[in-house]
């Protein structure tokens, strides 16, 4: 009897070991994890014009036990990209330029590797195109910059995403840029208004004189 009951106590031990070293298998496979920070939105820009900038600074974390290479990539997230088509973006680590070009063509930059517990900030900058005209106001552009992060030796991966929104007025239609056509005019009617005023006064500044000189003789 006491024999049975050792071997009982036996194979249970070897149970629960087994069952342990499952469980810290699954626990490290587990502990790829990538943070970026702000959390859910990077930019949120509202009447943003012509010759406008916008910088943002993202935090990316690697908060597992594993180190991983991890890429980034944009998608827009509305049907209207006639604005998101125009938009300029810079990207910067440091003093190391990423990317510089149109947020539309922005496919990433080569991977970048995090060590556990190491951190890293990327420099953003978003620029409206001095060039835009009229056309461009009361519009947006929404999309989602995603972070993945990929394990070495396919030890996992996980995924991180923040958006963006950058709006370019209010979305009434009326146009917020100077209509320097429709000054002009009015600074000309006004001087008429002017110059015919003094004109008239002047006229009959003369005639009430003339007839003061009349009046005398």
């Amino acid at each position: 009897m006491k024999i049975q009951e050792k071997a009982l106590a036996i194979f249970l031990t070897n149970i629960l070991i087994f069952t342990l070293m499952g469980l810290t298998t699954v626990s490290a496979e587990e502990t790829l994890s990538i943070e970026v920070l702000p959390q859910k939105e990077l930019f949120n820009v509202g009447n943003m014009k012509p010759g406008d900038w916008a910088p943002r600074t993202a935090t990316i974390k690697n908060n597992g036990e594993i180190s991983f290479n991890y890429t980034t990539s944009v998608k827009p997230d509305n049907k209207s990209l006639k604005l998101y088509n125009e938009l300029l973006l810079e990207v910067w680590s440091g003093n190391e330029e990423l990317y510089n070009g149109k947020l539309s063509d922005f496919t990433g930059f080569p991977p970048r590797v995090l060590s556990p517990k190491e951190s890293e900030k990327l420099e953003y900058v978003v620029r409206f195109p001095e060039h835009l005209g009229n056309d461009f106001q009361g519009l947006d552009a929404k999309f989602t910059i995603y972070y993945t992060a990929e394990g070495e030796a396919d030890k996992g991966s996980d995924l991180e995403t923040v958006t963006g929104v950058i709006d370019s007025g209010d979305g009434s239609g009326e146009s917020i840029l100077p209509n320097t056509a429709t000054n002009m005019f009015t600074f000309l009617v006004i001087g008429l208004l002017l110059i015919t005023v003094g004109s008239i006064t002047g006229l009959l500044v003369l005639y009430n004189k003339k007839r003061k000189d009349l009046d005398k003789i």
